[in-house]
């Protein structure tokens, strides 16, 4: 069988040697799978492509392939593939030529056993000069309006939905990612851009000509387009950008687009050096965004960026929430019998480690363990003895730690400055002769060898103490540094600071791989932001284990009201790279909505903050024994939502799954829905019951109807019978 298919597949590939387009076209290549066809070739001076989704019965390029890119110092794009070559090489198709002075390969690849396209580009420069690029874009393209703006009736009722994030906790309440084709012809794109360890955190967002996201699920009716990009080396998003030309607007999507963040090895491409820039899937979809997030899910699951399969990380208590102003006099309000009052808590509330939040080291970032708090070691060893709670610690990286800050709160970032190596602080340059650093510049370089040798020597030693979970947090981008000896490429790019942050998790799990290691956003930071994709360095040797729950840490019962918190629903959809999130438990209600949310979005929760109304408190209690109970299928179950108020958690082998039911809404309502036992990967034909519901299986579905208070939530768990 699998003979017959590479016979077939080279057939595809190779059977037809020219194919007539349209004016001005010839198709030299053609090849297609059972969902789509693709015929590539020359269009007077540019490459022809034209992609067709056979399944959906629809075309989705129908064009010249867009190759448009801008050198430093120049004002004229290069906007054709110089000595573009066509080939077919063993089941794809390759466009060879040369832009802007760099070589391009460029291969579509259509796999025989699976729905989907594969686009993947690198870049050589072959010349003896640095090549530096401002603008860059490539990609499929389709006429979506004719000559006069109007937009064309097949395209009519088409959506753009972004992947994973249909939602972003940043965004004002309302604002969803789902555009009709009028809002993407009407409105502005976006890009952030950075902000330099400077508080208050002032990232920016800046309108674009672009769109951004992991992936975008493309919608027509009852099928889907999912693009989903992917790269590990170099950070991509997948774009959406629109043309004038002048036959109508048209739609550029896939291929690669050099944006503020992304790319960053684009501004200077040194002689000899090559680039991938990774892959675009397109994959055809029976159904609509659900589907696709469960499609892009699976890419990543393939890719390797999936929790382990002895993935069982410990519930934590959160001491900071009760602690109030522990970073600041630490010896009077970080002491032992503070910590050991909040181990107590965690037992109340079945919790498994105690975290330590900042006050626990010598001063903000130092990573030296308090002398007043004794013995590092006996302390870890006497909270596993006495409260059977294993111990996790906060770890402030150095664009935080070592910056100056401007709220009176966090006054104490530079107290630890001076408990680093001099050599490891950070040099900005004029030319060629280092200067001072100005005051708002951080002070200590994160991708300095020098720092990463010390911070890696300081964190091993707690390690050895007995810690489980390490928080690396503040690693915001960390700004320019030009100094010669730190180790680091000059100029210190964003990429080479994230390189920075993922060596320092390596060096810790070469010799602790079982610890825990929560990484916030290479560029943001502790924000509510997500720069960087969901993906990006997890999963490689070495690499962290945890994503960060976009700071929704503080009030998360208003966030969830706020609809902020929808990011989290939207994440577990499309990915199964572990969340991280402790939330405050004091502004919660008496149905334990916010808990429950938080703890059936985030695959591992800690919890601080006891409630002051004792009703509340007990119901948390009681909440927590029953999530300890089922704990496997929140830590390692697969998510499904039939929507946003209803949660399924599934463990196949297990056959059997917990629901957790919401109404998100201020008065009583019936929340209703259902789901086909097949798309939870579990046998319709098995009788699933449960003793406290909500809902029922039958004939082959999930169905649920209960009638909730205003914020209620409603838990249960189903097995087979």
């Amino acid at each position: 069988m699998h003979m017959f298919r590479e016979m077939i597949q080279r057939f595809l590939v190779g059977a037809v040697a020219t194919v007539l387009g349209g004016a001005g076209m010839t198709f030299a290549q053609q090849m297609e799978n059972t969902a789509f066809r693709v015929s590539v070739g020359r269009d007077g001076d540019g490459v022809a492509v034209t992609v067709e989704d056979i399944a959906a019965k629809r075309k989705l390029s129908d064009g010249r392939y867009h190759y448009h890119a801008v050198r430093e110092g120049e004002k004229e794009p290069a906007r054709t593939l110089e000595n573009a070559a066509v080939t077919a090489e063993a089941g794809k198709v390759v466009i060879r030529g040369r832009l802007a002075n760099l070589d391009v390969t460029h291969e579509l690849l259509l796999p025989p056993d699976q729905p989907v396209l594969e686009e993947h580009i690198r870049l050589r420069n072959s010349t003896q000069s640095a090549v530096a690029l401002k603008e860059f874009e490539l990609g499929f393209t389709l006429r979506v309006t004719d000559a006069a703006g109007k937009i064309l009736p097949e395209m009519a009722d088409d959506r753009w939905a972004a992947v994973p994030f249909l939602r972003r906790a940043d965004d004002p309440k309302g604002v969803a990612y789902d555009f009709p084709l009028r809002a993407l012809l009407d409105q502005p794109g976006f890009e952030y851009i950075p902000h330099v360890n400077v508080f208050p955190i002032e990232t920016k967002r800046v309108a674009s000509p672009h769109r951004f996201s992991d992936g975008w699920a493309w919608m027509r009716g009852k099928r889907s387009l999912g693009m989903f990009s992917f790269n590990q080396e170099h950070m991509v998003f997948a774009t959406l950008t629109l043309h004038d030309s002048p036959s109508g607007k048209l739609l550029r999507f896939g291929g690669s687009c050099l944006l503020n963040t992304t790319l960053s090895a684009l501004r200077s491409v040194a002689p000899g050096q090559s680039i991938d820039l990774g892959l675009t899937r397109y994959q055809s979809i029976a159904g609509g965004y659900n589907e696709t997030a469960f499609a892009f899910r699976s890419m990543l699951d393939e890719k390797g960026c999936r929790f382990p399969a002895d993935y069982n990380p410990p519930v934590h208590w959160e001491q900071y929430f009760d602690m109030p102003g522990c970073w600041q006099d630490r010896s009077n309000k970080y002491t032992r019998a503070l910590l050991e009052k909040e181990a107590d808590k965690g037992n109340e509330f079945s919790c498994e480690a105690l975290y330590l939040d900042p006050g626990w080291d010598t001063t903000f970032g130092s990573f030296l363990w308090g002398p007043w708090l004794g013995s590092q070691k006996q302390f870890i060893e006497e909270m596993q003895a006495k409260h059977g709670l294993k111990v996790g610690f906060h770890f402030p990286l150095p664009p935080w730690s070592s910056g100056p800050c401007h709220l009176p709160s966090l006054e104490i970032a530079m107290q630890g400055i001076s408990e680093w190596p001099d050599a490891c602080r950070r040099r900005l340059a004029q030319g060629s002769t280092p200067t001072p650093i100005p005051k708002d510049e951080p002070w200590i370089c994160m991708g300095s060898k020098q720092y990463l040798d010390e911070a890696e020597k300081r964190i091993l030693k707690c390690c050895e103490a007995g810690a489980v979970f390490l928080m690396f947090d503040g690693n915001w981008w960390n700004g320019p540094c030009a100094h010669e000896r730190h180790g680091h490429p000059i100029p210190y790019r964003y990429e080479d600071h994230m390189r920075a942050c993922v060596d320092l998790a390596r060096r810790v799990h070469a010799r602790y791989p079982k610890v825990l290691i929560e990484m916030h956003d290479m560029l943001a930071g502790g924000e509510w932001k997500r720069m960087t994709p969901v993906y990006y360095k997890y999963g490689l040797p070495g690499s962290y284990d945890e994503n960060w729950g976009f700071e929704l840490m503080w009030e998360p019962m208003k966030n969830l009201q706020a609809g902020t918190a929808d990011a989290l629903y939207y994440y577990a959809l499309a990915c199964n790279i572990p969340m991280y999130l402790h939330i405050a438990l004091d502004g919660d209600n008496e149905h334990a909505a916010a808990l429950w949310w938080y703890a059936s979005t985030c695959r591992h929760l800690g919890i601080g903050g006891k409630s002051k109304n004792p009703a509340i408190a007990k119901t948390h209690q009681d909440a927590m024994s029953q999530y300890r109970k089922w704990e496997e299928f929140y830590k390692r179950g697969e998510f499904y939502g039939i929507n946003q108020e209803i949660h399924l958690h599934v463990l196949p082998k297990q056959k059997a799954f917990t629901v957790n039911v919401f109404n998100l809404s201020d008065g009583k309502k019936t929340v209703s829905g259902s789901i086909d036992m097949k798309t939870l990967g579990l046998d319709p034909a098995v009788n699933y019951v449960s003793a406290d519901g909500p809902g029922t299986v039958e004939h082959g579905r999930y169905q649920v109807s209960v009638e909730l208070p205003p914020w209620g939530a409603r838990v249960g768990a189903f097995r087979s019978q």
